[in-house]
């Protein structure tokens, strides 16, 4: 009997298959399924068939004929142990596009995107593609340096969410925003600083809101590129700031709620809106 291939374990315990990389837990692999199910090359399953058979179904219905195998194996194969929180789900996939500054104009005509400054966290970056999936932004952007990557243990955190938004790496953060302006972007930094807070604020049709580290927050030249800086009431001695996560799903949560029906909008004359554009 011909054995099966293994992937190669790298750096990371990242793994590769074919030229893949790994997607991994039941609403991981759901979503790729939904989005790409073309890119899945691999299906590789751990545990007993009856506890996998909506992921059996949706794989075959892709064309790909799952390998079912015993813990031992799958452990093997996949490079994954019980700390990933895999739940006996892996795939192997086509690469996941990440679109760089030059691909902004994919964004002219979109309506919502979220700027990271400086987010280093895994664990934020995952949560933060879940938010943004969850709330229908259209893109995520990331700097190049100073930047969690987008891991599959990031797209783990995600659960599913980084299939759904457009992940941009670019190199200056401060160059982007003004492309996204010139597309007629309104920018909002969310600073603890900020004159007014969400609420009190009406957001622009085609709105970026972007979010700096926890602690250090929003860089002085990320600040000088926003129309206005808005903020979470709130906080108390000891508890000054929110991590990164969390305020972006607030924020988004408060943008939702303004529109109603999901779109934004900001009169000419809003003086919510702060400063004209620089």
């Amino acid at each position: 009997m011909p054995t099966r291939p293994r992937p190669p374990r790298t750096r990371g315990r990242e793994l590769s298959w074919a030229g893949m990389e790994i997607v991994y837990g039941k609403h991981s692999v759901r979503a790729v399924f939904l989005t790409r199910p073309g890119d899945v090359g691999r299906v590789i399953l751990g545990g007993k068939p009856e506890y996998h058979a909506d992921t059996i179904k949706v794989a075959r219905r892709a064309g790909v004929e799952p390998e079912l195998v015993s813990w031992p194996e799958f452990r093997h194969l996949t490079g994954l142990t019980d700390d990933d929180k895999h739940q006996g789900v892996c795939v192997f996939t086509a690469r996941r596009p990440v679109l760089g500054e030059h691909d902004l104009d994919r964004l002219s005509d979109g309506r919502l995107v979220i700027a990271l400054d400086q987010i280093s966290d895994p664990q934020n970056l995952g949560a933060v593609l879940r938010a943004a999936a969850f709330f229908g932004a259209d893109a995520v952007l990331l700097l190049k340096n100073r930047s969690a990557e987008l891991t599959p243990k990031v797209a783990r955190i995600a659960v599913g969410g980084a299939e759904f938004v457009d992940v941009f790496r670019v190199t200056n953060l401060a160059r982007s925003l003004d492309i996204l302006r010139d597309y007629g972007y309104w920018v909002y930094g969310l600073d603890e600083r900020g004159e007014h807070t969400l609420r009190e604020t009406e957001f622009d049709r085609q709105s970026v809101l972007v979010v700096g580290a926890e602690g250090q927050g929003l860089r002085q030249r990320t600040r000088t590129k926003c129309d206005a800086l808005v903020r979470i009431p709130g906080g108390r001695e000891g508890v000054e700031s929110l991590n990164a996560a969390v305020a972006t799903a607030i924020a988004l949560a408060e943008i939702a709620g303004a529109s109603g029906d999901g779109s934004t909008t900001r009169p000419a004359d809003s003086a919510a809106c702060g400063a004209a554009r620089r």
